[in-house]
């Protein structure tokens, strides 16, 4: 796993904190990632389902999918919401345990919190119950909970092992999760994974998929099974995060599993270091003058999620099968052009010294 520092950590949860205190304060504000009831029906939320929530929770709603897809919650429950935000997912849930039922929405933002109590209120659902606490120490006692749901929230914490060992303690023997959440197709190269503002935009914090399905194997977790994808950042308003979302293909699933039963036996599977992906060999041995650039874009410095919006917008411009040099002097240039250029058909012919920096070549595809 990339090594998250006391002080980075503290930086990702207040920048997380100060994200969602936004969605909650001001619904109707343009965000980077959908939200509100249009949100819930991109995602999948069915109209029924919809109906009879208070406008008052589905409009901070900032889920990335529908998972009461794993229908795993019975009347009579106990439910704990993690992350629960507004209350839109609570109250869904309260709903499915009846009045015999009962749902405690974790969130660590007061902000959100506030909200799902009035909207509760709102919906009437007596059974709804506010826990302000982390995902990482989930404040109940073990064995507490009959399900566990959640929605778009482990991919913003730091120490996603220590927050599914804690999932798995507060569940009772034989208990089931819910999960819908962001995964990528590629890791996230280090600078990126160390920038706060980044892990609040739902991206760079989140987990390849390979991993992210084997931290729940490891946690202890039985019969993890993906019921779904979704491109979730095709839905976003911002051409930015979509252009780093497509970058470390970002998308999301719904997942559930269950912690065993009491004496049923498990076979652990170890907790897997993740590994950067290299960047490939150049298509093309470059060599001093050897590749002439129809045009240049100087991008100085700027890092992860900066350089690729620019290069794909000068493409644009560009005729089939010519070359746009990109110079730059950010470590992690190569690797993410690299990657993009896989990605969407352009060809990444290497990289040659240009003065203090150097210059990343890349072919147009041919449309």
């Amino acid at each position: 796993m990339v090594a998250i520092l006391s002080d980075q950590r503290e930086a990702i949860l207040a920048a997380v904190r100060d994200m969602y205190t936004q969605v909650a304060s001001y619904p109707a504000r343009v965000f980077h990632f959908p939200t509100g009831r249009d949100a819930c029906r991109f995602v999948g939320y069915p109209e029924t389902v919809l109906a009879p929530l208070p406008e008052l929770a589905t409009e901070s709603f900032a889920g990335v999918g529908y998972p009461f897809a794993a229908e795993v919650i019975r009347p009579g429950d106990t439910v704990l919401d993690v992350g629960s935000g507004s209350g839109t997912d609570a109250l869904v849930a309260s709903r499915l345990t009846g009045t015999e039922g009962r749902v405690l929405g974790l969130d660590m933002t007061p902000a959100m919190q506030e909200k799902l109590v009035r909207s509760a209120a709102a919906a009437g659902a007596m059974n709804v119950h506010p826990l302000l606490g982390n995902t990482e120490e989930i404040p109940l006692p073990d064995s507490s909970a009959d399900v566990v749901t959640s929605n778009g929230v482990l991919n913003l914490v730091p120490d996603k092992h220590r927050a599914l060992v804690e999932i798995f303690r507060v569940l009772r023997p034989g208990g089931r999760v819910q999960i819908a959440d962001i995964v990528l197709g590629r890791p996230v190269s280090g600078p990126c994974r160390e920038d706060p503002r980044l892990w609040a935009e739902c991206v760079v914090g989140a987990t390849p998929e390979a991993d992210y399905l084997r931290l729940f194997r490891s946690a202890g977790f039985l019969e993890v099974e993906v019921l779904g994808h979704l491109d979730y950042f095709s839905g976003s308003a911002s051409a930015e995060t979509r252009e780093v979302a497509e970058l470390f293909g970002g998308i999301s699933l719904v997942l559930r599993a269950r912690k065993p039963e009491e004496g049923e036996a498990v076979v652990e599977e170890p907790l897997m270091e993740e590994q950067l992906i290299e960047p490939p060999a150049a298509a093309v041995e470059l060599e001093r003058g050897a590749v002439r650039a129809h045009r240049l874009l100087d991008m100085g410095s700027r890092t992860c999620g900066e350089v690729t919006p620019r290069v794909r917008t000068e493409l644009r411009d560009m005729a089939p099968g010519q070359v746009l040099g990109v110079l730059s002097d950010f470590a992690r240039t190569e690797e993410e052009l690299a990657a993009w250029c896989r990605l969407t058909g352009h060809a990444f012919l290497g990289s040659a010294e240009k003065s203090s920096a150097r210059v990343y070549y890349i072919r147009r595809r041919e449309d």
